[in-house]
């Protein structure tokens, strides 16, 4: 790490120290839990942060108070997007309706805008669990971060705290030959050791053109760790993309509304680590809400046991997993679906990322969901299904995703009443039915 990469890492724990060292000792937390997970003492710890927030809960929160009196975690019921957005205030805390909590607003993979706030000591405990898990895939607070996602006026940070942060935000939104020598061009210039964020798309992609080109391995480029997000990242990525950089790729399973959930490890499987410290994870049977065997497909249920706010119990995402043990005998996720979305192409055959609609679809809070489709080479179609009859963003929407696609894309807009579920419980955000 450079003098100045150590500066900015002694720069945030000092910062963080002056404020009450909140995130620090979350941090230390996360640590102690994970490394003992199979001590009586950590067993006990858990049980009462789930029966603390399960109490609060039925204490402060109007749609849990019904649940006093409970026995266990069973006697709560499952809970979805829907049941939150059609229920928003019943399930705020009274104790916290005059704080300064923090609106968190997703997409989601369902289709369907989602917006729930973070009390402060969820969003310290968070901080911290990025920083656990980003540490065991090699990457140290401080040092220099090529991040590559759809960057737009919503979520671009401001000069200084790219600087203070040291990340080198690189947007994705067409994936030619000319991005991708931009990007490694990028990176080669910079002579300092680096950390890469990307969707595991965009990594695919890139070991396509570097495949193309028959580039030799680039070890120079210091590249420390290789992280991807939002989507599964394959076995054939992950070697290829170790290959190239000579680093291990690995996989993190996160969502906004509640945050780190699980991570693979440099160990050469693709086991997902699951982050019990800060979530009680269940898989649940993908027909009968009892639990899946181990081994069998079920279906992913979070219980945040840190957003007090808005607590979430019991919260099924839509996602499917397999529950497994590991050589040293702990649980382990496999197989986690849901988390793929198609590629698609611009009006001149060049693939764009999908996630330009995943991204930019954020704001529109007034629909209940939607899916996107592209019918043809120049042909796109948005299925909207509103919450009530009126929508007056359509100029807007169509125009934007012009500057993305085209001027001479044909953008039209349908109205629904649902968009289907796939046999996984998940409604596909993006859709593809473009044969090149």
């Amino acid at each position: 790490m450079s003098i100045l990469n150590y500066i900015r890492r002694c720069c945030f724990w000092l910062l963080d120290f002056l404020k009450g060292g909140k995130v620090c000792k979350h941090y230390k937390d996360i640590a102690y839990v994970l490394n003992n997970m199979h001590t009586s003492k950590v067993e006990k710890l858990r049980k009462k942060r789930l029966n603390d927030l399960l109490v609060f809960a039925t204490s402060t929160t109007p749609f849990y108070k019904k649940y006093q009196g409970f026995d266990s975690i069973e006697d709560f019921p499952l809970i979805n997007k829907n049941m939150i957005r059609n229920s928003f205030d019943n399930f705020k805390s009274d104790k916290f309706l005059n704080e300064e909590n923090t609106s968190v607003v997703t997409s989601g993979s369902t289709g369907t805008p989602f917006k729930l706030f973070h009390n402060k000591d969820k969003r310290n405990r968070s901080t911290a669990d990025v920083i656990y898990f980003a540490g065991l895939a090699g990457f140290k607070i401080g040092s220099k971060l090529f991040y590559m996602k759809v960057w737009n006026k919503i979520n671009m940070k401001s000069p200084l705290k790219r600087w203070m942060e040291n990340i080198v935000p690189h947007s994705i939104y067409s994936y030619t030959d000319e991005d991708f020598r931009s990007l490694l061009g990028k990176m080669k210039r910079d002579p300092h050791k680096k950390g890469l964020v990307g969707f595991a798309s965009t990594y695919e992609l890139l070991c396509n053109y570097l495949d193309k080109i028959e580039s030799p391995p680039l070890h120079d480029y210091n590249v420390t760790s290789i992280i991807a997000n939002s989507e599964a990242l394959d076995m054939k990525t992950k070697k290829r993309m170790e290959y190239y950089f000579g680093v291990p790729a690995i996989s993190r399973y996160s969502n906004m509304e509640n945050g780190m959930l699980a991570q693979q490890v440099p160990d050469g499987t693709s086991d997902f680590h699951i982050n019990w410290a800060s979530f009680y994870i269940e898989l649940l049977d993908l027909n009968e809400d009892k639990p899946a065997k181990l081994g069998d497909p079920g279906r992913v249920v979070i219980t945040d046991l840190y957003n007090y706010c808005m607590p979430m119990i019991r919260y099924e995402n839509g996602d499917i997993a397999v529950f497994e043990k590991n050589k040293k005998g702990a649980l382990v996720l496999k197989n986690i679906e849901g988390r793929k979305v198609d590629i698609i192409y611009n009006t001149k055959g060049e693939p764009v990322t999908s996630h330009i609609v995943t991204v930019n679809m954020w704001k529109y809070s007034e629909l209940k969901q939607y899916q996107f489709i592209q019918k043809d080479k120049k042909e796109y179609l948005f299925k909207i299904n509103r919450k009530n009859e009126l929508f007056d963003g359509e100029e807007g929407l169509i125009d934007e995703f012009k500057e993305y696609l085209g001027e001479d894309a044909v953008i039209d807009l349908e109205y629904v009443n649902d968009i289907p579920l796939l046999a996984s419980g998940k409604r596909k955000l993006v859709v593809s039915d473009y044969q090149r």
